[in-house]
């Protein structure tokens, strides 16, 4: 189990998906209670409960599991967290209750992605969770925990059902995906490396766009990723994540205007993909291991899917 202490009680649990230090959760320890913010998948969540332990806390102590966005690599853990965690509650997007209740429609959609195979290697079992455990926050929505007020924002862009969590004793943002991959956040370099992430089936450039300025007049002093770890750089994370959205909506366009369809689209937009990521990593100056750049390849990959049907929407709305 590797963890990381951070800011007021907030600790970094790297959930070892794909690769160390791909994809975290956070816990934040609130004297005898405590919340996980993203769960991970199935196979995260004993690491979720090492890190709880380690702090002295046991599964009874959890009082919110919290979900950034449906994506099973944030949520894909929440139900068999929330059966190990009897007084947790499940806090989501109201986009989010329905899918967290039934997760059949999430779960296809999942497969029709990964297929079937890799889908339960990577995610397993997804189990349904009561409605009567699930709270739906509304934007701007505050919840006192602790000495801590953490405010919801809704943040649409990378999904419909996104939220983001500022909170007030680290003065800092947990942004799932809204805020992009964090490639380099730990491998060194000149220049952070933020890709913007566009899997299906919801990127909007705009609304992006619009999340990412809403983080920043947060005033936050620190990011936490989902992808991965802490990034008190934020201003100028700020604005490179803007540029690669600027990236991906020029991409996007230019997808749109295209006569391609089905997979020689997403083939399109994968090629395409490939130079602007490369291009990046390059700027950044940062060194990328073998296994590292399998984990940015499969990125590449869905988020050359997501632009592909982006760009084929675009064109059916005109």
């Amino acid at each position: 189990m590797a963890v990381y202490a951070g800011a007021d009680s907030v600790i970094t649990v790297d959930c070892q998906y794909l690769m160390p230090e791909h994809a975290a959760a956070y816990l934040i320890v609130e004297g005898e209670r405590a919340a996980f913010v993203d769960n991970n998948t199935v196979h995260a969540v004993p690491l979720l409960l090492d890190a709880l332990a380690s702090h002295g806390l046991g599964p009874e102590h959890v009082a919110y599991a919290i979900i950034t966005h449906l994506h099973l690599d944030h949520a894909g853990g929440t139900s068999a967290l929330a059966a190990r965690c009897p007084n947790a509650t499940v806090i989501a997007h109201p986009r989010a209750v329905r899918h967290l209740v039934d997760p059949a429609r999430l779960v296809a959609s999942a497969k029709g992605v990964y297929g079937e195979e890799r889908f339960n290697a990577l995610y397993g079992g997804i189990a349904p969770i009561r409605e009567d455990r699930i709270r739906a926050v509304q934007d701007g929505e505050e919840l006192q925990f602790g000495r801590r007020t953490l405010r919801f924002l809704h943040t649409p862009g990378h999904a419909k059902h996104h939220i983001c969590i500022h909170d007030s004793a680290s003065n800092g943002v947990f942004t799932g995906d809204a805020f992009g991959v964090a490639f380099n956040a730990r491998r060194g370099g000149t220049r952070l490396f933020l890709l913007c992430s566009t899997p299906p089936t919801d990127f909007d450039p705009q609304q992006a766009q619009a999340s990412v300025k809403k983080i920043l007049a947060t005033g936050a002093e620190r990011i936490y990723f989902a992808h991965f770890g802490a990034m008190t750089s934020v201003q100028e994370g700020g604005r490179a994540i803007l540029e690669s959205i600027g990236h991906m909506e020029a991409l996007l366009k230019e997808a749109a205007a295209s006569d391609l369809n089905g997979s020689a689209l997403a083939r399109f937009c994968e090629a395409r993909l490939h130079r602007i990521v490369e291009d990046q990593a390059r700027a950044s100056g940062a060194t990328f291991a073998a296994q590292e750049w399998r984990c940015i390849e499969t990125d590449v990959q869905i988020n050359a899917q997501g632009l592909a049907l982006a760009a084929e929407r675009r064109r059916r709305a005109g």
